[in-house]
C-alpha cells in the first residue's frame, strides 16, 4: 500500500512539473508576492552594481588619481635614489667637461736666499687631440756672486699627435661617455616613473575593487540573513525542514567570513597605496570613490601601435645609443694600436740680467719643430682590448634586435589582454545578468513552497562569483590601458596625470 501510494505521488509531481515550470515563467517578471506575516520578505539584489563606485571611509582625506600619482612622483623612495643617480652622473659630467677648461698653478718657492715665482699652464685641444703646455719661472739669488742675480725662464710646447690621439674621437671621448651616462640615467628616471604611476595607478584601482567587493559582500550578508530568518519561520510552521535552517545558518556564515576577508583585503590594499606614496601605513589618504571604466574603448591596429613603440620607446633608443657607445670605444681600440706619432713645436727663452726686466729682455729665444714617436713592441692588450671592442659591438647590435622583438611582443600581448577583458566584460554582465534572474527566480519558487532554500544559496554564491568577477575585470582593464601606452611609449607622466 505504501508503494502503491508513493508511485501515485511521483506521478502526480511529474505531471505537474511542466506546468508549474511555465507558471513560473510567466511569473518571474511580475513583482513577487507579499510574503506572510509569519514569514520575513526576502530581500532582492541590491540595485548597486560594481560599475559604480562604492564610498571611501568617512573622514578620510580624498586623493585623485592624478594627484596620487603626482604625489608619488615626488616623494616614492626608489624615484628619488634614480634622481640621486641622474645628479651624480651629472657632476661626472662637469668633471669631463672640466679637461678642457684652462690649467692655471701659481709657483712661489722661498729659501736659503734664493726665491722663485712663476705659473704652469695647461690647455687640452677640443677636437684635435693636441695639448699646450707653458711654464714661466722667474729667480732669485742674490746672495750668489754673480754677475746677474736674476733670471727668467719660459717654456711652451705645442704638442699634435699625427696618429695615435689624434681626432675628436679620442678628444671628447670621456666628455662623451659622461654625457651619455646622463642620459642614460635620465632615461632609467623616465622608465621608473612611468613604472611607478602604473603601480600606483594599480594599487588605486584596487582599492577601489576592494571597497565595491566589501559592498558586494555586504549586501551578500543582508540577503543570506534574510534567507536565514525566513527558514526559521518556515521550520516554525512546518513549510521548511531542519536542513534548511543549517543550509541557510552555514551561507550566513560563510558570507559573515568573506565580508571579513574583504575588510582586511581592503586595509592591506589601502596600505600598499599609501606605501607607494611614500606615507605612514596608517594614513588617512585614500582614493576617492570613482566609476571604473565601461570596457568600450577601441584602439588602434597592432600594427600602427608596434611601429610607434619601435619608434619612441626610451629602451630601444638606449639601446641603439649603446650600439654607437661600442663602435666609438672599437675605433679607439684600433686607433691605439698605432704608433704614437707627434709634432711638437718648442719655444724656450732663457735670460739673466740685473732686474727682470734686463733679464726678460736679454733672453735667447729658441723655436724648434720636431717629431717624435714611439712603439711599444707588447701589443698583446691593446689588441686584445680592440678585439672585445668588436665584440661587444656585435653583442650590443643583437641586443637592439633583441629587444625590438621583445617590445613587439610587448605591445601584441598588451592589446591582446585589452580585448580579452573587453570580451570578459561583457560575458560577465551577461553573466551577472543571468545569475541576478536566476536567484530571482529561485526566490519566487522558495516563497511558492515549489522548492527548499537549497537553490537560493546556489544562485546567491553565483550572483556573489559573478558580481566579483566582474569588478576584478573592470579594475585590471583600467590598469591595462594605462600598461598599453607604456608599452607604446605613448606614457607621459605629466600629461597623463597633469592637475
Amino acid at each position: 500500500m505504501t508503494r502503491a501510494r508513493l508511485a501515485v505521488l511521483v506521478f502526480l509531481l511529474a505531471a505537474s512539473a511542466p506546468a508549474s515550470f511555465a507558471q513560473t515563467r510567466e511569473t518571474q517578471a511580475k513583482p513577487v508576492p507579499a510574503p506572510s506575516a509569519q514569514e520575513p520578505a526576502l530581500p532582492p539584489a541590491a540595485a548597486e552594481t560594481p560599475e559604480r563606485g562604492a564610498e571611501p571611509t568617512p573622514g578620510a582625506a580624498l586623493i585623485s588619481l592624478a594627484a596620487a600619482v603626482r604625489l608619488a612622483l615626488n616623494q616614492a623612495f626608489s624615484l628619488l635614489d634614480s634622481r640621486d643617480a641622474v645628479a651624480a652622473s651629472r657632476w661626472n659630467e662637469r668633471t669631463a667637461y672640466a679637461a678642457f677648461f684652462p690649467s692655471l698653478t701659481p709657483i712661489y718657492q722661498r729659501g736659503d736666499g734664493r726665491s722663485v715665482f712663476g705659473a704652469d699652464f695647461s690647455q687640452k685641444l677640443p677636437g684635435t687631440g693636441g695639448s699646450v703646455t707653458a711654464s714661466g719661472r722667474y729667480l732669485t739669488e742674490p746672495t750668489v756672486n754673480a754677475p746677474y742675480p736674476r733670471q727668467t725662464d719660459l717654456q711652451l710646447l705645442l704638442t699634435q699627435p699625427l696618429l695615435r690621439g689624434v681626432g675628436p674621437n679620442t678628444s671628447f671621448f670621456e666628455l662623451r661617455n659622461a654625457r651619455r651616462a646622463v642620459q642614460g640615467q635620465e632615461r632609467s628616471l623616465s622608465l621608473a616613473q612611468q613604472r611607478t604611476a602604473i603601480d600606483v595607478a594599480a594599487a588605486y584601482y584596487g582599492v577601489v575593487a576592494q571597497r565595491q567587493l566589501l559592498e558586494v559582500s555586504r549586501q551578500s550578508l543582508e540577503r543570506t540573513e534574510a534567507l536565514q530568518k525566513s527558514s526559521e519561520a518556515r521550520l516554525e510552521v512546518g513549510l521548511a525542514s531542519k536542513l534548511d535552517v543549517f543550509r541557510a545558518e552555514l551561507q550566513a556564515a560563510q558570507a559573515r567570513d568573506a565580508m571579513v576577508r574583504s575588510q582586511a583585503n581592503l586595509q592591506t590594499a589601502l596600505e600598499r597605496f599609501r606605501g607607494l606614496l611614500a606615507l605612514p601605513p596608517g594614513d588617512p589618504v585614500e582614493p576617492e570613490a570613482v566609476a571604473l571604466p565601461a570596457a568600450d574603448d577601441v584602439f588602434e591596429p597592432v600594427e600602427v601601435l608596434v611601429q610607434r613603440a619601435l619608434a619612441v620607446r626610451l629602451e630601444l633608443a638606449e639601446a641603439r645609443d649603446l650600439v654607437d657607445d661600442a663602435r666609438r670605444s672599437a675605433a679607439l681600440a684600433k686607433q691605439n694600436l698605432l704608433p704614437q706619432l707627434d709634432l711638437n713645436v718648442s719655444v724656450t727663452q732663457l735670460g739673466f740680467g740685473s732686474s727682470f726686466g734686463t733679464a726678460w729682455n736679454a733672453g735667447d729665444r729658441q723655436v724648434n719643430v720636431y717629431l717624435s714617436a714611439s712603439y711599444p713592441l707588447p701589443q698583446a692588450s691593446q689588441r686584445a682590448t680592440r678585439a672585445v671592442a668588436d665584440l661587444e659591438v656585435g653583442s650590443r647590435q643583437r641586443g637592439v634586435h633583441q629587444r625590438e622583438l621583445e617590445v613587439e611582443q610587448e605591445v601584441r600581448q598588451a592589446l591582446r589582454d585589452l580585448a580579452q577583458i573587453q570580451k570578459s566584460v561583457e560575458l560577465q554582465k551577461k553573466a551577472v545578468e543571468v545569475a541576478d534572474q536566476q536567484r530571482r527566480l529561485a526566490v519566487l519558487r522558495y516563497q511558492r513552497g515549489l522548492g527548499s532554500n537549497f537553490d537560493v544559496v546556489d544562485a546567491e554564491n553565483g550572483l556573489v562569483t559573478a558580481r566579483s568577477a566582474l569588478v576584478q575585470l573592470l579594475t585590471s582593464y583600467a590598469v591595462a590601458r594605462l600598461d598599453l601606452k607604456r608599452t607604446t611609449g605613448t606614457l607621459d607622466v605629466d600629461t597623463e596625470f597633469a592637475p
